[in-house]
């Protein structure tokens, strides 16, 4: 691994789909960009028909369960099992004689067969090595590219690798400590990816991206609304409409020709977002991951006078004492969501056109997803299906990691992740108004990153510092940490 890339302390220990001691090799078949998720997995086992069929003849015992999982022991003991996940099918195997013709052998060369993207994940004594499937033969390092999305209530982290493959992500709560959670962000993504990683640029978005592109040295900046959309169109390529519902802001988005064409956004109104659910959750005493499987059971969905937050929240409460059930209730509460959603950022149901993605947070509530498709069927007379993307959590920061692998012609200056960690903060308010004739009424607050006793960069500068031997010398460093 590259100095500029590198992640120490890489452990499998408690990682379901990495192996955890030598003998143990893994497979991992990346589901190919399809629109339901049934189908991706379908074809993921159907790419890897030959290597059951092997094992059937091979295997001792065995145990199929669909397309969910199957499980396998050969005579000379090797075992497989085969599993998935939303984005990957994973071949477990443990060999206990590796001479020819091992079944485990003959899984490798089926596998080296395959005409879409693979790797093949060892153990090699305390780390974890992962390979691509390069024509027909395994590859020595993971080449790809860190996208970081820094909003107001999480930080997505996304590695991407050059074959376009959504490698690993990450999703930490903000908690008003935006360098602090990227460096714990990081801290867990680097537990995830294998040792081998080289990292050859980043990209940046949200709130926060002035800060963290100073923290990683990032090679790319986009708004997040052309992050959101880069990533859906890799995702779902066929997408036309993007509805995307995150924890304090909604938006739509139009697609013409493959491109983000026309775009909307809501942030006056939480009532159309995450925080809205998240609020009633609490009033309820319900977790919010089963909002949507509990609004389901309501036998008749509460009807809300008003959309507001503050007046659903009464209403709530009356209904409660009314003795009215918490699922039809929550069902009343999906569905006020939707209607805001479609309301606030005025879209005409009806002239939409198809496909349709949902993203962000709220399209993991399947209560909301069909309080959506509800209300584009009431309008339209005809059922509409919304397409949930992999990884709709964190759609922004494989975006711009998407733009720093489509941007980024030589090795960018991505800082590494070790060298992040090291990186303190501190604000402060700048005391050279006299030096630089600066109005002493209105001093500048600034932010030193700070390496050890080295500055790496000051951030919130005005122009007559920047401009200075001091400014200027930190400007220089900022190029040279783990370049």
């Amino acid at each position: 691994m590259k100095n500029n890339s590198a992640i120490s302390g890489n452990k499998s220990a408690g990682f379901a789909h990495m192996p955890a001691k030598p003998g143990q090799i893994f497979y991992r078949i990346p589901y190919l960009f399809l629109q339901k998720a049934k189908d991706r997995v379908q074809d993921a086992w159907e790419s890897v028909a030959p290597v059951i069929d092997t094992l059937k003849k091979e295997a001792k015992t065995q145990s199929i369960n669909d397309v969910e999982s199957a499980s396998f022991t050969c005579d000379d003991g090797s075992s497989v099992e085969i599993s998935t996940t939303v984005s990957d099918l994973w071949i477990k195997t443990e060999a206990a004689d590796l001479t020819p013709p091992s079944p485990i052998q003959q899984i490798d060369t089926l596998i080296k067969g395959l005409t879409k993207p693979a790797y093949k994940y060892v153990c090699d004594k305390s780390r974890v090595l992962a390979f691509p499937l390069i024509s027909g033969s395994w590859g020595n390092t993971i080449k790809g590219f860190i996208g970081l999305d820094a909003g107001s209530i999480s930080i997505n982290i996304a590695f991407v690798d050059e074959a376009g493959v959504v490698f690993e992500t990450d999703y930490t709560l903000t908690e008003g400590d935006i360098i602090n959670n990227i460096k714990k962000a990081f801290n867990r993504l680097s537990q995830k990816l294998p040792a081998n990683i080289d990292i050859l640029g980043s990209g940046v978005t949200g709130s926060g991206h002035e800060i963290s592109a100073a923290l990683l040295g990032a090679d790319v900046y986009e708004t997040e609304l052309d992050a959101h959309a880069e990533a859906t169109l890799h995702l779902l390529p066929d997408t036309q409409v993007i509805f995307d519902i995150g924890g304090q802001d909604s938006k739509v988005m139009y697609i013409e020709d493959g491109e983000l064409e026309e775009a909307g956004m809501n942030k006056k109104c939480g009532a159309g977002t995450g925080s809205f659910l998240d609020a009633q959750a609490d009033r309820l005493g319900i977790p919010i991951e089963k909002f949507g499987e509990t609004g389901l059971k309501a036998k008749k969905p509460y009807s809300f006078s008003s959309m507001c937050t503050v007046f659903v929240g009464r209403d709530l409460i009356a209904e409660q004492a009314k003795g009215n059930t918490k699922e039809n209730i929550i069902a009343g509460l999906h569905r006020s969501l939707a209607m805001n959603f479609y309301s606030t950022l005025g879209i005409n149901k009806k002239h939409l056109k198809t496909p349709i993605a949902f993203q962000g947070g709220v399209a993991s509530n399947i209560g909301v997803i069909k309080s959506m498709e509800d209300l584009l069927f009431e309008a339209r007379g005809e059922r509409v299906e919304l397409f949930i993307p992999m990884h709709h959590k964190v759609m922004g920061s494989i975006g711009m990691a998407l733009f720093a692998r489509d941007e980024v012609e030589e090795r960018g200056t991505f800082r590494g992740i070790e060298t992040i960690q090291q990186i303190t903060s501190n604000f402060t308010e700048c005391t050279r108004a006299n030096e630089l004739g600066c109005n002493k009424g209105m001093l500048c607050d600034l932010v030193h990153l700070s390496r050890g006793e080295d500055v790496v960069q000051t951030l919130y500068a005005c122009e007559a510092y920047e401009n200075t031997p001091e400014g200027g010398a930190e400007e220089t460093l900022t190029t040279k940490v783990g370049g």
